[in-house]
Formats: C-alpha cells, structure tokens, sequence
C-alpha cells in the first residue's frame, strides 16, 4: 500500500513539473505520444558530403561572434520558413531570407540570410522559393552576435534547388568561342573556360592568359567611380549574350578603353555592346570573373582605343616615342610606356622597376592633387600626362612628390591640366597592364619652366634635407593596407599568437589574436580588422628607427567606432585616437612597435610610417 501511494505521489510531481516548465520540452516522449525523431549530424561541408542542418548548428555555435568561415560551406536541408523572397518592386536586391530544417518542419532550423540564386546570381522574377523544397546552400557561415548560426549576406547562393543546380555559376550551355579577339568567347564560354580553375586563397589562384570576351552589359554593379581622395577608375558590370540577366558573365574592376582608367565622362549603360580583354579566374571556385585590374573594355559599341594605352611602337596608340630619359633627352609619355611594357609585375611587393629617368608632357587629367588632411600631408599628387595635354597617348604620373623631392604643403604652387612637367624618378608596368610612376619614387623637376633648383641632394633623391620635418620623403611612406593594395598571407607570432602578415615599403606588419575571443580573419578591399585585444606589430626590416605611426581608420558607417587608442605593448608608448580625424598616432623611437586594440576593434584602411 504504501508503494502505490509513494509511486502516484510521484506521478503527480511529475505532472506539476512538465505543467509548470512550458519551455523546457520533454526530455522523452510522453504516454500516447509517437517517439521524437532526433537527427545526428552528418556531413563535412563539402559539395560531395554537405552538412546536414544538425552538423551546420554544430559548427557555427563553435565560431566565435561575428568571425566568417574562411572557406565556402555547403549545408543540405529543406526550406522551412521563408521570411522573404525576390521583391518585384525592387528587384536590386534579387536575394533570399528563409530558414532550412532537416525535416521540413520549424524545428532545428538554420537561418539562410540574404542568399543568392542559383548560379550564384540574383533573384529574379519568376524565381521562387517554396516550404518544403530540398536545397544546397554554399557560401561563407558566422555565428551572428555569438547567438545566430547563419549565411553570410550575400556570401551565399543555392548551389542546387530540388536536384537542379547551375554549376555555381558556370553557365546553362557550352558557349561560343575561343577566346580570340576573331572569335571572342560569349558569356557562357567564358564562365566554361575557368570552371575547372583552382582558387585557394586571394592570392593563390589559377588565372587564363589574355582572352577575349564579347556581350551585352545586363546589369552594373559600380560604373568608374570617383572620390575625393581620387580616382578609382574601374567598373564592374555583367555582360551576357542579349543583355538579359540569364547565363551572365562577371566582369569585375575591369578598366577602360586602351587599358586606361575611367574618368569623368567616360561611362557605360545597360545595353552597351562590349568587347572584354584579359586574364579570367573562377573565384572561390564557385565565381568565374575578370580578374581584377587585369582587362579592359577592348571595344565599346564598336568603338576601340587601339591597344593597351601605352601608345606608340607596336602597342597601339597613334603616338610617337621620343627620348631617352636622360635629363637633355627626357622620355615623352608613349617613350615612358614602351619603357616599361616588358618589365614584370608579381605582386604589390615584387616588381621590376627602371633606374631613376626624365619624363617631360603636358598634364592632361588630375586623379588628386597634393591632398591634405587633418590626420597629417599625404602630400603627393597623381595626374596622367601626355605630348600635347589631350587625352591620347597618355602616361600615368602615381603619387609624384613636389620639387626637391619633398611632399606637397598646403600653399604651395599646385598644378592644373595644361601645365607642362618633368618628372624624374622609377617606373614600373603595374599589374602588367599599367605603365606608370613608382608610388612616392619620383617627383616634379619642372613645372611650367620653373624649378626649384635642385633635390637637395645633387639632384638625385633628396630627403636628407629634411631634419625633424616629417615632410622629407626619404623618412616616411604612405599607403593603403587593403587586399587590393597589399598581399597579405596567413602566419604565426611567437608571442601574439595566429594572424595575418606583410612586407612593403620596408616594413613588416602583422595583426595577431592575442587575447582576442575573435580569430583574425583576412583583409577585405577596404581595410584590416585588428579585433578587440588582437595585436598589430609594425617593424622596420632593416631594424631602422621609427617615431611615428598614424593609422588611418575606416569609418563605421559614418560612425568613429572603429578608431580607438591603443595600448603599447613593445615599443614604450601608447597611440592616441582622434576620432574627429579617423587617426591612431602612435609617437616614439623604436624598430618595432607592437599595439594592442584593448578598447574596441580598430579598422586599419591606411598607415603612414616616419622613420627617424
């Protein structure tokens, strides 16, 4: 008797504890309930062997907050929930927010966020997701704010929709053409051409030679764009064989006419017919593209600029090259690219270069004067030259210091289109395709006859001169931190731990987890993330004394978020933020400094060394 009263005094207990925790689900079934289906994880995130949503749940709650996969991942489920889809009134989106499950159903679900279509390309009308349909997704994951598991915006794309895939952009057809500028490829022979490329890394990856590719431009996602701080000078559109936003092709930082930059007035439009020259990839293995900076717009609606800008000899152009580069004899601006048209191009960092010569035209376009800032004097200034001050035959003029050698200052003679120059300094072939100045490498002889006589060193360097004056360009340089501006290659600190590093300009740099909770994730186009209680190491390679350092920092959607002092670890001081100016400074004299972001996340976009 008294076990059956002590076993219902049980029961009822254990009534009143499911009744009273609404939130907690049963453990087990309960009496009259079919058996709970619990769903292993499966999968290793390949394409051959996709996660399951179980196994993806699993991964992503063990990135830390707000840190990408560094690889695409592929995750196989069903749709279960679908928040928004393709929006007819405002198809410039063309991505997809919904919710896959392993079952179909709301449980265990995993948040698809901002996806794309297939074949890795927007949404449009008439394509439509549905509960219950069977997908592959691909792309970058993150563990959203530490408590979210979902796709990155836009990283991702439906690899397959119910067993139709689209080869992750490859293309719906064989294509047409060889890739010859008799027989260009279309759209689809182009994407077809680099499908079996390999892509390891941003800068480990299998690129085509010189091909050519003829469409229509369907869509632009930036035409040349122009900034205060200068000229970017290259667009990126689609092109496909009518025009329509089907089986496309991504042509992405390609530059203009005679393999020159875009500038004002020199635009394109939906419909334009287009002849693309240059090298292809098949990005992230899943993105067949231009590669960037490496092809031009050949032919605009039948119009050509004859070749690759350089100008005279056999390198197009109608021009003649005059010159030596002596200073009695200096080179004309189609004699400075024929100078350099063989020289080669590996990276930001290993490039051929001419010893210093002379280069005499007439500015004929001004990407940025001298420009100043309240965070300090970048004090160079980039302009294109020509013989006769048109816009023909020109030669790119990159980051030209003043007279004497020295930077521009605020109130000195500026220039302006028309003025006739010599520049004597380095050239160099950038990325191959771009005859130019070697950035801070040379500097105004003469500007409109007048000089100023003479470098302060005989003529042939200067920045001696300078004392103290953080002006003198023999002890400072300036310069982008970006992927696009420098290469950056995954390493290991001693001390601070897993990170990212380069050499340029003299100077090692790095950025290390440290104390971090956050894993260093590599640069992207705009800048490099030193999270919170990461480390960022700057070194002279030669072990020769630095006193200053200013860190411009990129702006938080218009926010100072991302520019906070920070701690000197090596080095004896501390760097000071001035949030107004977007700048970190860090003064002293050390041959290495190490700082440590113990604040918030600093958004490295550019750094100017002083050496002493």
């Amino acid at each position: 008797m008294k076990k059956l009263i002590y076993s219902m005094f049980a029961l009822a207990i254990m009534a009143m504890t499911f009744n009273s925790c609404e939130d907690v689900p049963a453990p087990y079934a309960l009496p009259g309930d079919d058996d709970p289906v619990v769903i292993e994880p499966t999968g290793d995130g390949t394409l051959e062997n996709p996660f399951n949503v179980a196994a993806a749940l699993a991964y992503v709650e063990d990135l830390a907050s707000d840190v990408e996969t560094t690889q695409d991942i592929y995750v196989k489920g069903k749709v279960s929930t679908i928040n928004t889809n393709y929006d007819q009134s405002d198809p410039q989106f063309g991505n997809a927010v919904f919710y896959i499950s392993d079952d179909g159903t709301t449980t265990k679900q995993f948040y698809v966020y901002r996806a794309l279509y297939l074949g890795n390309k927007k949404y449009t009308s008439g394509t439509t997701l549905q509960n219950g349909d069977e997908v592959i997704i691909c792309g970058k994951l993150v563990n959203y704010r530490g408590t979210t598991p979902e796709t990155v915006q836009n990283k991702a794309f439906l690899y397959s929709l119910n067993g139709v895939t689209e080869g992750g952009g490859e293309g719906g057809g064989e294509g047409k053409g060889s890739g010859t500028l008799d027989d260009p490829y279309d759209a689809l022979g182009a994407a077809n051409a680099v499908k079996n490329l390999t892509w390891t890394s941003n800068t480990e990856y299998e690129k085509t030679g010189d091909v050519y590719v003829k469409g229509k431009i369907s869509r632009i996602a930036d035409k040349g764009t122009f900034g205060e701080s200068g000229t970017f000078g290259n667009a990126t559109f689609y092109i496909s064989e009518d025009g329509a936003e089907n089986d496309e092709f991504y042509c992405f930082r390609v530059l203009y006419l005679g393999n020159k930059k875009y500038t004002s007035g020199t635009d394109i439009k939906v419909g334009d017919e287009v002849i693309v020259c240059g090298k292809l990839m098949n990005y992230r293995g899943n993105t067949p593209e231009t590669v960037a900076g490496e092809a031009y717009l050949y032919s605009l609606n039948g119009v050509t600029d004859g070749g690759s800008g350089g100008g005279g000899e056999d390198e197009g152009g109608n021009g003649e090259a005059k010159g030596n580069g002596s200073k009695d004899n200096p080179y004309n601006a189609v004699a400075a690219a024929n100078a350099v048209k063989n020289l080669s191009w590996t990276s930001n960092t290993e490039y051929d270069k001419t010893d210093d010569v002379y280069v005499k035209g007439k500015i004929s376009r001004i990407a940025n004067n001298g420009t100043f800032t309240a965070g300090g004097t970048y004090g160079n200034a980039s302009f294109y030259i020509s013989e006769d001050g048109s816009q023909t035959d020109e030669f790119y003029c990159f980051r030209i210091l003043y007279f004497g050698n020295k930077k521009f200052e605020s109130g000195q003679t500026d220039i302006k289109v028309g003025d006739e120059v010599v520049i004597y300094g380095k050239l160099m072939n950038y990325r191959g395709n771009t005859p130019e100045t070697v950035a801070n490498e040379a500097y105004l002889i003469s500007l409109n006859g007048a000089t100023d006589g003479g470098s302060g060193s005989g003529g042939e360097g200067g920045g001696d001169e300078g004392g103290d004056d953080d002006s003198s360009d023999g002890n400072s340089v300036s310069f982008a931190t970006n992927s696009g501006s420098q290469t950056w290659a995954a390493a290991t600190d001693d001390t601070y731990g897993s990170g990212f590093r380069t050499t340029t300009q003299g100077l090692n740099i790095g950025y290390y987890k440290h104390t971090s909770s956050s894993n260093p994730v590599s640069p992207n186009d705009n800048h490099v993330r030193v999270y919170k209680n990461s480390a960022l190491i700057i070194a002279s390679t030669d072990g020769k004394k630095i006193k200053k350092i200013v860190i411009g920092c990129a702006p938080n959607a218009g926010s100072t978020s991302y520019c906070s002092d920070m701690t000197g670890l090596e080095g004896g001081a501390n760097a000071t933020a001035d949030k107004s100016a977007l700048t970190v400074t860090w003064n002293g004299s050390a041959s290495k400094v190490v700082l440590h972001a113990n604040n918030t996340q600093v958004r490295m976009e550019k750094l100017t060394v002083v050496f002493e």
